[in-house]
């Protein structure tokens, strides 16, 4: 059960990051030092709280409503799946292609993505 429980934490955590790759710069400066505290730095919330001079339901608070701004945003604008779209057409091309450099090229857009 635990296990489980790690994996939904760390599917979460990888789809907020990529999420705040896209769209974090739409966020203000606190809530992006908060959530990448929380998110990407791996800090309590109580951690941050004391950081931030706020109460640990405030810092929770805020994480919850960045999240809720790029799901948001990633619902009105698609660029995450227009990128997992791309990446996919690319990974089929290059599986068929014998062309090394080609793959190569490639594979750094892939990685760019």
């Amino acid at each position: 059960m635990d296990s489980d429980k790690t994996d939904d934490r760390l599917k979460e955590i990888v789809k907020l990051t990529r999420l705040y790759d896209v769209y974090g710069p739409l966020l203000n400066e606190r809530k992006k030092d908060i959530f990448e505290s929380y998110v990407l730095d791996n800090y309590s919330l109580a951690e941050i709280a004391d950081q931030v001079g706020i109460s640990r339901q405030g810092v929770r608070d805020i994480v919850k409503r960045c999240s809720k701004e790029l799901e948001e945003a990633e619902e009105k604008l698609g660029f995450l799946k227009k990128m997992d779209k791309l990446t996919d057409k690319l990974e089929k091309v290059i599986e068929k292609s014998v062309d090394s450099e080609i793959n190569d090229i490639l594979s750094g857009i892939i990685s760019e993505i």
